[in-house]
C-alpha cells in the first residue's frame, strides 16, 4: 500500500515555545527543522501531528526579516498548545489550508536574549577591529 502523499510541503522551522507576533528569541535557536506537510486532514512536522479539527485559531504573521525580505510565521493554537512555524518568502502554506487563516503584518520583535546576543557580537567585533588596527 502506498503512503499518503501530502497536498503541500515545504521546509520549516517550528517551535511550541513561542506565541504572539514573530520575534528573534532563544526558542528559535533550538527549534525543530523539518518538512511542513499538509495532508487532507492534518498537518505534520516530524512527529508533530496536528489534526485540522483540533485547530482553534490560525494566524499568519508577515514580517520583514532583512531589508526587503518578507517571511511568514504561521501560529496555530491546537488542543491547548501553540505552535509557530517559520517559512521562507516563497513558501505559501496558507493557500493549502482548509480552515480560515487570519493574516497580520508587523515588524519582527526581539527578546531580551536576542538583544543581548547582538550587543555581545557587536562589542566583540569592535574589539577585534580595534585590536587589528592598533
Amino acid at each position: 500500500m502506498a503512503a499518503e502523499a501530502p497536498v503541500y510541503q515545504c521546509m520549516t522551522k517550528g517551535t511550541d515555545r513561542e506565541s504572539g507576533g514573530p520575534r528573534f528569541s532563544a526558542s528559535w535557536v533550538g527549534a525543530r527543522r523539518g518538512t511542513f506537510k499538509v495532508f487532507a486532514d492534518r498537518i505534520e512536522v516530524g512527529d508533530w501531528r496536528i489534526p485540522f479539527e483540533q485547530i482553534d485559531r490560525a494566524v499568519l504573521h508577515r514580517a520583514t526579516y532583512l531589508p526587503f525580505v518578507k517571511v511568514g510565521v504561521l501560529e496555530l493554537d491546537a488542543a491547548g498548545r501553540t505552535y509557530q512555524f517559520g517559512f521562507n518568502p516563497w513558501a505559501a502554506p496558507e493557500e493549502h489550508l482548509p480552515f480560515p487563516v487570519e493574516e497580520r503584518e508587523g515588524p519582527m520583535g526581539y527578546s531580551q536574549f536576542s538583544v543581548a546576543v547582538r550587543l555581545v557580537a557587536a562589542a566583540a567585533l569592535l574589539y577585534f577591529l580595534f585590536d587589528a588596527l592598533t
